[in-house]
């Protein structure tokens, strides 16, 4: 049987992209998704049409349970995972000052902590057949921060630190860990942050990045695929961002209090 690979949230967007490029590299694709079923089931179309074949299972990551019943489910049908791609991610705009104890919670739960539990859980059988990628999509900003994203931009930044302990605790294993840092992209969690600011996507390219265009989730689903392959061995602890040189732009704090 083919490599398995696991991508939460993959449902659409990124997530999508993902498991397109790696149903390409002819992986197993085990399509995670919390509630879009049909979505997901437009996933799987498309990882077919591609000449692999995968499956879905549903589970909300932010829950250890649920998390620990679907590998259970996985390895028991079509054994242990070898590429995790920790890609589930949510945020919503509010400013510290007005954040509740929930909200800071579901960030936390959702960005972070199912990364935690999807990795625990992934390990042991990675370790035993020396050889797994543990790739976690991240996002700038937890390397910058960005203003009224807070609780987002601390658990993208955990991921970041999460991302490199692991990779030194696993060496020597045959498991690498990285992270894609990824900017601004054409999805409808990307764009979701210009609705709701109101902010022209078409400006923000302009002024804001290097390349003049938002990330193309397709563009992320390629280096995701380059770090799940053997060419990708001696690359782990890494934070590769994939932004189109928005870290670098002048800063969007300035558009947002203008």
């Amino acid at each position: 049987m083919d490599k398995i690979a696991l991508v939460t949230g993959a449902s659409r967007g990124i997530g999508r992209a993902i498991a397109l490029k790696l149903a390409e590299n002819n992986f197993f694709i085990v399509i995670n998704y919390r509630k879009r079923r049909e979505a997901a089931l437009e996933t799987l179309k498309q990882v077919r049409a591609r000449g692999a074949d995968g499956v879905l299972f549903q589970a909300d990551v932010s829950k250890p349970g649920q998390v620990d019943e679907m590998f259970t489910g996985i390895e028991k049908e079509y054994g242990p995972v070898d590429v995790l791609v920790n890609n589930a991610g949510w945020g919503l705009i509010s400013l510290v000052e007005s954040m509740n104890d929930e909200l800071w919670e579901r960030h936390i739960a959702v960005n972070l902590s199912s990364v935690f539990y999807c990795s625990r859980r992934a390990l042991p059988g990675m370790i035993e057949k020396k050889w797994g990628r543990i790739i976690n999509i991240t996002s700038i900003a937890g390397l910058k921060g960005l203003a009224g994203l807070a609780a987002y931009s601390a658990a993208k930044a955990g991921v970041v630190g999460f991302t490199r302990a692991l990779a030194q605790e696993v060496a020597g294993t045959g498991v690498t860990v990285n992270a894609v840092a990824v900017g601004f992209a054409k999805t409808d969690m990307g764009l979701s942050f210009f609705q709701a600011t109101g902010l022209p996507v078409e400006e923000f390219a302009r002024k804001f990045t290097l390349t003049g265009d938002l990330v193309d989730p397709i563009e992320v689903g390629e280096l995701v695929a380059f770090l799940a392959s053997d060419k990708a061995r001696s690359i782990t602890g890494e934070v590769i961002v994939i932004d189109g040189g928005q870290l670098l732009a002048p800063s969007l704090a300035a558009l947002l209090s203008s």
